[in-house]
């Protein structure tokens, strides 16, 4: 609670506006871009009696996620996505979010990443020979479903078919967006009502996606018991994926009978997952959830918003094709082109298009903001901050700031040369977010985004369906509102060489 004394920053009004209120609510992002460009770096409002700060400097956000990170916890929004999510890795705090980030950590390894590279191509070029010349797709469906068979199968080792996966992202779709509506004060009182029809199919998407988490909990634990599997993987040189490594932690807990001795000379000699805290089902299921939500939706974002852009300029659109021919070509006669597949060891090569993706991702971050709550009361410049208040720190806003891009709105891909990351302040462009809490799988999105634009980009070329009306939809994450839809239209009569 502020003390009557205290110093506000610059802002709409020191007062609780229901007019503002409206404003954050129906168009956070160009409230709050509005509120950097008239007020400065620091922003201070009130929604009902809290205190938010708007922090519009990459310094501060930098002090924030890094150096003073003991000092916050989880935004609100992220509390309320804990009816989702549990308390899995990105909701979770303290010794909790530790010993997870433990357990999942070795998933995102270097090593680890390049191995996922033949998923994302097998799984997008699958995707790709499905498609047909001439037809119209949701691109914002087409990648949330190819993601996610993409993450199913690299940190699950599980082969999603497409009517599950499809089951799936329909129950999540519902879910994210009734979570949306659970930010506003008055859906946390219409969610007692369960007999209301959104409450009640909220608590049905929600039971859809945990049947099919539990199902395979269940199924991996009868195939064969976690110390078997452990000892297993010592002999064939097998790494685990994460179903695995958390049931691996769950025994720990479990085995206190005269096997435990046997079972940690096992654990030490792969790396030990003991945990103080016990590993339950409902644990499990909550960083499955997690893992398997944040690690497809982020990059199937990133992918729709960056072929939305790609498809309004043709000149990019040109230069993206020929650098994926002078790679990928293999030969070409009387207009028929033969591909190769790419692999990892061609990241390097593709220059052009890793640009355009993080181009994409500055004008359309797949998070878009993060939000903290002070744990004591912390200083920013003159200003104090008291207990209790919460900071917003938007990817949105600092990477729209002029201060850092030259023309903010355009879409320019040849921005990012070397010298111009150099100079780059390291928190005005975090798509992924940063600091202990920043994204475990960072790494792993950038290779699969590239990987997916050139393995389709080899074949196809995506048009714009005129006459859509593309809109922003800023929830966790930040969707196309009403999916996007795309012409296929195939660049020749290729053919692929795998």
């Amino acid at each position: 609670m502020a003390k009557a004394n205290t110093e506000f920053p610059p802002g709409p009004s020191s007062k609780f506006s229901p007019k503002l209120l409206r404003q954050l609510t129906t168009d956070p992002i160009r409230t709050l871009s509005e509120f950097n460009q008239k007020y400065g770096e620091i922003v201070h409002f009130k929604i009902g009696r809290g205190h938010i700060y708007l922090i519009n400097n990459p310094n501060h956000i930098e002090k924030i996620l890094i150096y003073n990170h003991k000092n916050f916890k989880k935004g609100k929004r992220l509390q309320t996505a804990k009816r989702l999510l549990g308390e899995g890795l990105v909701t979770s705090e303290g010794s909790k979010h530790d010993n997870q980030r433990k357990i999942i950590h070795p998933l995102f390894l270097p090593k680890r990443i390049t191995s996922y590279g033949q998923i994302v191509v097998d799984k997008a070029s699958v995707m790709s020979e499905r498609w047909g010349d001439g037809a119209t797709v949701d691109i914002h469906k087409e990648m949330m479903n190819v993601t996610l068979k993409i993450i199913c199968k690299s940190i699950m080792n599980y082969e999603i078919d497409s009517e599950e996966a499809a089951k799936f992202s329909s129950a999540l779709e519902f879910s994210k967006k009734y979570f949306k509506r659970l930010q506003h004060p008055i859906g946390h009182i219409l969610d007692h009502f369960e007999i209301l029809p959104e409450v009640s199919k909220s608590r049905e998407s929600i039971k859809i996606l945990d049947s099919i988490v539990y199902r395979l909990i269940s199924e991996r634990k009868k195939s064969k018991s976690v110390i078997d599997r452990v000892e297993s993987n010592l002999l064939t040189g097998q790494e685990d994926d994460l179903l695995s490594r958390l049931l691996q932690a769950q025994s720990s807990t479990e085995n206190n009978s005269e096997d435990d001795l046997e079972y940690q000379k096992k654990s030490q000699r792969v790396g030990s997952l003991v945990t103080p805290n016990s590993m339950t089902d409902q644990q499990i299921r909550d960083n499955i959830i997690t893992m398997l939500i944040a690690g497809h939706e982020t990059t199937s974002n990133a992918i729709t918003w960056t072929y939305y852009l790609v498809s309004q300029f043709p000149e990019i659109e040109q230069k993206m094709f020929e650098e994926i021919d002078m790679i990928l070509l293999k030969s070409e006669d009387s207009g028929k082109k033969v591909y190769r597949n790419p692999t990892v060891n061609d990241l390097p090569k593709f220059k052009y298009i890793e640009r355009i993706f993080r181009e994409a991702m500055r004008i359309y971050p797949p998070v878009w903001s993060i939000g903290r709550l002070v744990d004591e009361e912390y200083v920013i410049d003159k200003y104090v901050i008291p207990k209790g208040s919460s900071i917003i720190m938007s990817q949105y806003v600092m990477q729209h700031d002029g201060r850092y891009y030259d023309n903010p709105d355009e879409f320019n891909p040849d921005r990012w040369t070397d010298e111009f990351k150099r100079h780059l302040p390291r928190f005005s462009y975090f798509p992924f977010g940063g600091g202990i809490r920043g994204c475990i799988g960072e790494s792993f999105a950038w290779q699969e985004g590239i990987l997916m634009m050139a393995t389709v980009s080899s074949h196809w070329k995506l048009e714009l369906v005129p006459n859509q009306n593309i809109k922003m939809d800023p929830g966790i994450t930040l969707n196309p509102k009403n999916g996007i839809k795309m012409r296929l239209r195939m660049r020749s009569n290729g053919e692929k060489l795998h």
